[in-house]
């Protein structure tokens, strides 16, 4: 610890380290050169090692400069726990500080306005909440923040001139702002401090679209930028975010713009034609996102925790890449609204990949309108969809910004407990589409009944799977009436329909591409059967 924080901010210039054992229940104390230091927590085990780690770092956040009144406790007590994490780092390496980090900024823009009263101005925080989540987590959230925005190397050089202009002294969020200024020439940290410290919340940043035009060996790409706000008063200013480009072999390009105010757009000159563009993939800029991706190559379970969602995949050939954002504010409107529906406030999710024809996954949300303190780690998220009970939660999609919110042809909804009393449950997607995912509330065009499904529909087959040049599809009903038989790929596109007799029908398939197909069938407009198939020639 000592190594990694003399490194960071400078020497140490105490003339000891001491920790003094006290009989406390939990907490700790940095009194410069002395702390008092839970016996509980010298167990002669590394258990609270972070704890070590975060009084020591005092000497420097506290001890050497202080803050100069109780609402800017950040300085002392966020800085600490963002000490955890830079002497998690040095330790255990940089995945471990990126965990660290993910942790707690998933709790933070979940719940801390819950926890205390609101959103809350880090510089003025009110003295009810001076040793609350706001000053120590979000504290550290926002620190984490201003690495991202200086960059490692003037962050680290911005630090160290802090401290050495500033020892012995208290010191406002303002003075510290100008000390990092001074030392590295970054103007637009009054923007980040007016932002990020002097008022509250959190922004969000999305690319809304992206186009390119060959250019001799190059694509010259425009890609347009939205921002929304989570609990903020006013949109961010010269944010620097990085907008990672990938082609369809994965190769991929990182470049960094400023964004400002509610919309944007940027340029970006490329050696390929980009099929994905991401936002702030190294999770630098704490914005109101969790987000998680991986590298997918065999079949199973694949839980996305921070980003509340798990796929079970079916087929894969060869590698996916797939990167899932849950993102804390609404959704885009729905611009058509016959239906009535009442969109989610809080959340929406967007699954964006590079996936091979042949993958095939299912996905599971999971609903949560409870608003106890210890429900679930999505509690109070879908609340205002549910003020009875889960029973009009339904899912809409789209496929990205040009397209208009619709309910999603192809899943099923399970609710825990009893359905007219419970707000929780989850929704299973029959088959996985790139796109958006949002919660709303209305009355559902695809599931059976108004309330949670009853047992499922009877079950029909569809052989081989995957299939080649030939599908056979199979139903069961003791009613003498044709049925309509619907084969649609994954875009939607009708393949195949026909009103068929009996309880068989044949397809050839040799003409269709590679991929996954939805199989329904109707009696009478009653949904007999539906079945996920892949063609692989």
């Amino acid at each position: 610890a000592l190594d990694a924080f003399e490194t960071r901010f400078g020497p140490y210039l105490w003339p000891r380290v001491g920790y003094c054992l006290v009989p406390f229940s939990g907490g700790a104390m940095e009194h410069a050169a002395n702390i008092a230091y839970p016996r509980v927590a010298a167990n002669g085990s590394l258990t609270y090692e972070t704890i070590m780690a975060h009084e020591l770092s005092h000497h420097w956040f506290g001890d050497l400069a202080t803050c100069n009144h109780e609402g800017e406790m950040w300085l002392n007590e966020g800085w600490a726990v963002f000490c955890e994490y830079v002497f998690t780092e040095w330790v255990y390496g940089q995945t471990a500080y990126k965990d660290a980090v993910r942790t707690n900024h998933d709790e933070m823009v979940h719940l801390v306005h819950l926890r205390e009263g609101g959103y809350l101005e880090l510089d003025s925080i009110p003295h009810q909440y001076t040793y609350g989540d706001n000053v120590y987590l979000r504290g550290s959230d926002v620190a984490h923040t201003l690495r991202g925005y200086m960059g490692d190397s003037l962050f680290w050089i911005g630090l160290q001139y802090h401290f050495a202009n500033s020892q012995y002294t208290d010191v406002t969020s303002a003075q510290f702002r100008d000390n990092l200024i001074a030392a590295t020439g970054q103007t637009f940290l009054n923007d980040y401090f007016n932002d990020w410290v002097f008022n509250a919340g959190w922004p969000q940043v999305s690319v809304d679209s992206f186009a390119a035009v060959p250019n001799g060996p190059n694509f010259d790409v425009t890609f347009y930028v939205k921002q929304k706000l989570r609990g903020a008063p006013n949109y961010f200013t010269n944010m620097p975010m990085d907008f990672t480009f990938y082609d369809a072999n994965w190769n991929s390009v990182t470049q960094r713009n400023f964004v400002s105010g509610a919309n944007g757009s940027f340029t970006a000159t490329l050696p390929f034609n980009p099929v994905m563009v991401a936002v702030d993939v190294e999770e630098k800029i704490s914005d109101a996102i969790t987000d998680e991706k991986k590298t997918i190559k065999t079949t199973g379970s694949h839980n996305f925790a921070l980003a509340r969602c798990s796929l079970t995949v079916n087929t894969i050939v060869d590698s996916a890449y797939i990167r899932i954002e849950h993102n804390y504010v609404a959704p885009d409107p729905i611009q058509n609204n016959v239906n009535n529906y009442r969109l989610s406030t809080e959340r929406y999710w967007n699954i964006d990949g590079i996936l091979p024809s042949t993958f095939v996954s299912k996905a599971r949300f999971t609903y949560d309108g409870r608003t106890g303190s210890t429900a679930g780690p999505s509690n109070w998220l879908d609340n205002l969809l549910t003020p009875v009970n889960g029973d009009s939660i339904i899912l809409l999609y789209r496929r990205n910004a040009a397209d208009d919110w619709q309910e999603y042809p192809y899943y099923t909804k399970f609710v825990f407990g009893q359905p007219a009393t419970s707000k929780y449950g989850y929704v299973d997607v029959d088959s996985l589409k790139l796109g958006q995912y949002a919660f709303a509330n209305g009355v559902s065009q695809v599931l059976i009944g108004v309330n949670e499904l009853p047992s499922p529909a009877p079950e029909i087959s569809a052989y081989p799977n995957p299939a080649g040049d030939n599908l056979t599809i199979d139903w069961t009903t003791e009613n003498t009436e044709p049925v309509l038989v619907n084969v649609y790929d994954a875009d939607g596109k009708i393949m195949f329909s026909q009103t068929m007799s009996g309880a068989e029908a044949k397809l050839e398939t040799a003409r269709w591409v590679d991929g996954f197909y939805f199989v329904e069938v109707l009696q009478a407009g009653k949904l007999l059967g539906k079945k996920q198939v892949m063609i692989l020639h």
